[in-house]
């Protein structure tokens, strides 16, 4: 029962453990106070006071939130649970400095992540959702290629990792719309530059615009009155570029009684000679070197003012009558393309078939007419026998309709039947009492004998019936209502 001083002046606070007293090394996650010094070691604490020590795993006792019992929690990167790893999205697998939590898309990649350079790798580098996209530092610009003569217009572009379908590397085409022309390519006599060089043959070029270049024969590019196959004129020159000069002139070709040398202007025309009368056919034809005002087709659509066109500076507007209906388009057709559409009245309705008039031949049919049971569409609205006069949506029977009255709304296929005022309401052939739903003297509500009301009776007090017709009225402009809210049938 003495007290084990163990060489000093301490006590030994457990004498029947001789592992502990003062002094002894504290044996971690024991319980006990090995050294005396009245303090457990932290390990064997709970420090934070979430139930767990670090002998029961606490991998931070200062922290209530981190022990065994914890779920793991994403993007705080702390070990939560204390099972030595962190969440999958804290753990940067590639080495790039990037986790799920930080943005990383591809952590297999460690070129892949957020503010990487884009290029141009099939990768979605820098993890904004598109791979390969537009930014991408090695990105081509392509150009299309309509005439597939692999060259580009340099007007079209995209820019893209990838070759789109229709689309070259160069821009270098100078019309994509013709496979003949393209750099390298043959020049060829058709006042185009074919091969892109920027310059058109001097021999393509039509410099006196008569519609023949030299590259095509014209002798003489600086006289328009020379080309082949024009009127060989007493000039001195080979006007047709036949290597003769001059070559009949003196003979009249086109027994007109005039020759070149004698002013002909056209040796091969006998309608064009000195003194002519001029006709509508934009022609020079008395050969005084001018061509007569009123046969300048102003407007280009082929027509001249002498023949008929009413405005020579509207090309929708002309003397002819290209459908052959008698009317042109001076005259107010409406569609010279269509001979079925004119401005013609035949039938004296007061309307045309360009106003709408769908049968021209018939004065009782046109849009201002009343449709009537015919089998035909009268007011020319593409329906046929669409008469309804009542308005409760139902066709007579001459209309192939199953309205057995159209001259009151409210009698129809399945309208209510009143039993007491004489008429067949709902077309099933009975009146009245006679019918099905009458049963009972007239009782339809089954309200305990009472009957609808007498359309020539109005109640003005309970059970006081009182002479007039405005319950009459009144259900039948309510049937009207209601009816109207039918499908036409």
């Amino acid at each position: 029962g003495t007290p084990n001083c163990y060489g000093g002046p301490e006590e030994d606070c457990d004498d029947y453990d001789p592992a502990t007293h003062p002094g002894a090394p504290e044996q971690p996650c024991d319980g006990v106070d090995n050294d005396c010094d009245g303090f457990q070691p932290p390990h064997d604490t709970d420090g934070d006071g979430d139930g767990f020590t670090g002998c029961d795993g606490d991998c931070d006792d200062g922290d209530p939130a981190v022990n065994p019992g914890e779920t793991e929690v994403a993007c705080d990167h702390v070990d939560n649970d204390c099972d030595g790893a962190l969440h999958p999205d804290e753990i940067d697998l590639d080495g790039d400095g990037y986790d799920a939590c930080a943005g990383e898309c591809d952590d297999t990649q460690p070129a892949v992540h957020p503010g990487a350079t884009e290029v141009c790798d099939g990768l979605d580098n820098d993890c904004d959702g598109t791979a390969d996209g537009p930014g991408a530092v090695d990105v081509q610009t392509w150009y299309v290629d309509n005439d597939g003569d692999g060259y580009g217009d340099p007007a079209v572009v995209q820019v893209a990792c990838e070759q789109p379908a229709s689309f070259v590397a160069n821009g270098e085409d100078c019309d994509d719309g013709d496979p003949a022309s393209h750099p390298g390519a043959a020049e060829v006599c058709d006042g185009e530059d074919n091969d892109c060089d920027g310059v058109l043959p001097a021999d393509e070029d039509d410099a006196d615009g008569d519609g023949v270049p030299p590259c095509d024969g014209d002798c003489e590019d600086g006289d328009p009155a020379t080309y082949p196959g024009a009127p060989e004129q007493c000039d001195g020159e080979d006007n047709d570029c036949d290597g003769l000069v001059d070559e009949d002139a003196d003979e009249d070709l086109d027994g007109d009684g005039f020759n070149a040398c004698q002013g002909d202007c056209d040796n091969e025309d006998p309608d064009v000679y000195p003194g002519a009368e001029e006709i509508c056919d934009g022609l020079d034809s008395d050969c005084d070197g001018e061509v007569p005002a009123d046969e300048a087709d102003a407007d280009g659509d082929g027509s001249f003012p002498c023949s008929g066109d009413c405005d020579d500076d509207d090309p929708d507007l002309d003397g002819r009558d290209a459908d052959g209906d008698g009317w042109s388009t001076c005259d107010g057709d409406c569609d010279d393309g269509d001979a079925a559409l004119s401005p013609t009245d035949a039938d004296g309705d007061g309307h045309s078939s360009c106003d709408g008039d769908c049968d021209d031949g018939d004065p009782d049919v046109h849009p201002d007419a009343e449709e009537i049971c015919d089998l035909q569409d009268n007011d020319c609205n593409d329906v046929v026998d669409e008469v309804d006069d009542d308005g409760d949506g139902y066709r007579p029977p001459e209309c192939d309709g199953s309205d057995c009255d159209d001259t009151r709304a409210d009698v129809y296929p399945d309208a209510h039947e009143f039993c007491d005022d004489g008429v067949d309401n709902d077309c099933d052939g009975d009146v009245d009492t006679d019918d099905e739903s009458c049963e009972g003297e007239g009782d339809d509500d089954d309200d305990g004998g009472y009957t609808p009301p007498n359309p020539d009776c109005v109640c003005t007090g309970a059970g006081s019936p009182a002479a007039g017709g405005a319950a009459a009225v009144f259900a039948t402009a309510l049937v009207a209502v209601l009816a109207s809210r039918r499908r036409l049938r």
